[in-house]
């Protein structure tokens, strides 16, 4: 079990990001189905305007207490414990091969981990038609994002992400928050440029030439795996990223707008795809 102060740390830097794949823009825009936000960039109630299967399962899990998301996850040979892909795991530890990054290292702007990262927190989102996000927050504020469609085992899995902290906001008033949220805000315009001048274009809804509505979400967080105990966060996001090295090479930058025990920020996380061979999982 972590401690208080650990706990804080990992809820305050949850990042989020799903459907990192260039080629899923298709897929990327059924997400448009989840929660609204209110134009003074508060949580409206949930409203289903896509009409997809992705709304009705969104509504569901909404609706679902700990006990039946657990079930759904449940493994057989350990019914009280969440199935998991490449056994990651609360607790587990995850040493990463940076060497391919490294080559790249003059020109990524994330910060590279230098140490194992160990498992302190699991997060889950059920993005309908079998699809879900499974999310391994590390004590470090690094995560590792799964992607898997049909199913929770290894050969389910669609994309694995590295993601590391780079910036957090704290708007402080209502006009603050508008910057961000509001239409036309920072979170859905068509590039987001960082203090160094560093752009990242849009990716989801990259065929649109104007502003994008943020995606909005919830997403479950654990930090226990035998307790129904979890936080529930709620987020406002857009995806964002640029080529290094004539296309070789994506980096991410996911901009989240984020809601839990009455707080709210903005933070700013980079990331970059990552393979299984890149990773040993004790």
């Amino acid at each position: 079990m972590t401690s208080s102060s650990t706990r804080h740390r990992i809820k305050g830097s949850i990042q989020e990001r799903f459907f990192i794949s260039w080629r899923r823009v298709a897929l990327r825009q059924r997400i448009l189905t989840g929660r609204r936000w209110g134009r003074n960039g508060e949580l409206d109630q949930y409203q289903h305007y896509g009409g997809s299967m992705l709304g009705n399962a969104m509504k569901s899990l909404f609706r679902s207490g700990a006990r039946e998301l657990k079930d759904k996850f449940s493994n057989d040979e350990d019914e009280d414990e969440f199935a998991t892909p490449y056994n990651l795991r609360i607790g587990g530890a995850v040493d990463i091969d940076t060497l391919p990054m490294r080559m790249h290292v003059d020109q990524l702007r994330m910060r590279l981990p230098e140490e194992t990262l160990i498992i302190a927190a699991q997060g889950y989102i059920e993005l309908g038609d079998g699809g879900f996000v499974h999310r391994y927050y590390a004590a470090n504020d690094s995560m590792i994002q799964v992607l898997t469609i049909n199913g929770v085992k290894d050969q389910h899995v669609e994309e694995i992400t590295l993601f590391t902290p780079f910036k957090s906001y704290y708007p402080s008033d209502r006009d603050e928050w508008a910057e961000w949220t509001a239409k036309d805000g920072r979170i859905g315009r068509t590039t987001f440029t960082l203090d160094d001048g560093t752009e990242y274009d849009r990716i989801w809804f990259d065929d649109t030439t104007s502003y994008a509505e943020p995606v909005a979400y919830s997403e479950f967080v654990y930090e226990d795996p035998e307790s129904d105990d979890h936080d529930e966060i709620h987020h406002k996001a857009m995806l964002y990223g640029r080529n290094l090295e004539a296309d070789k090479k994506n980096e991410y930058l996911l901009v989240s707008a984020e809601s839990y025990d009455n707080e709210k920020t903005v933070e700013v996380m980079i990331g970059v795809d990552l393979e299984l061979a890149m990773m040993k999982i004790i």
